[in-house]
C-alpha cells in the first residue's frame, strides 16, 4: 500500500520492467518498520516531496536508512531525557542512587577504560632478559657483518661507536669555537 502511494505521487513512470520495480520497492519497504514506510513514502515530507522522478531502490533503501537512523536517535534522545527527569525527581526528593545502581549504570570500573595491567617484577625481569637478548643478538649480527668479533658480550654495536665518535666531534669542534669566540 505504501508503494502504491509512492508511485502515485509521480506522474508516469520509465521503469524498465515495471513490475519488477515496483516488487523490488515493496520488498525493500517491507524490511522496515511501518513508521519508516510512512516518513518515507509520506507525499509532503517523504521522497515524493525531495524527488522529481521515480527514485532509484538504492535511493528508497538509503531514505529507509536515514529515517530508521533518525527513529534510533529520537529514542535514544528520548530515553536520556527521561532518564535526567527521573535523576532529577530522586535527587527532589533526597534519594541517592546506591553503590549497586551506580555500577550497573557505569559498570565495574566507572565507565573508565582499564588500565594497562602492571607487570609484577618477576614479568618485567623477564621482558628485559628478553629484550636485552635480542638486542646482543643484533650487535653480533652487525660486527659479523663487518667481519669482526664484539669486543664482549656488552659491546655496543658499530653503527652505535660511529654515532658517538661523530656526536664527540662535534661536541669538540663546538667547544673549540666557542674557545675561540672568547679568546677573540
Amino acid at each position: 500500500m505504501r508503494a502504491k502511494i509512492l508511485f502515485g505521487c509521480y506522474r508516469t513512470g520509465d521503469a524498465n520492467d515495471p513490475e519488477t520495480y515496483v516488487a523490488a520497492i515493496a520488498a525493500i519497504l517491507a524490511r522496515y518498520p511501518e513508521e519508516v514506510m510512512t516518513a518515507v513514502t509520506h507525499p509532503a515530507t517523504g521522497l515524493p516531496s525531495k524527488k522529481g522522478w521515480l527514485p532509484t531502490v538504492k535511493e528508497v533503501a538509503d531514505a529507509c536508512d536515514d529515517a530508521v537512523e533518525f527513529s534510533v536517535q529520537h529514542q535514544a534522545r528520548l530515553k536520556r531525557i527521561r532518564e535526567q527527569m527521573e535523576a532529577r525527581a530522586r535527587e527532589d526528593r533526597g534519594e541517592k542512587p546506591t553503590l549497586a545502581q551506580l555500577k550497573e549504570r557505569f559498570g565495574e570500573n566507572w565507565g573508565l577504560t582499564p588500565a594497562e595491567k602492571i607487570k609484577t617484577p618477576d614479568e618485567k625481569t623477564e621482558e628485559n632478559r628478553m629484550a636485552l637478548e635480542r638486542e646482543q643478538a643484533r650487535v653480533r649480527a652487525e660486527y659479523a657483518e663487518i667481519g669482526q668479533t664484539p669486543p664482549s658480550k656488552y659491546a655496543l654495536s658499530p653503527t652505535a661507536l660511529r654515532v658517538l665518535a661523530e656526536q664527540k666531534t662535534l661536541r669538540d669542534e663546538i667547544v673549540n669555537r666557542k674557545r675561540e669566540e672568547q679568546g677573540t
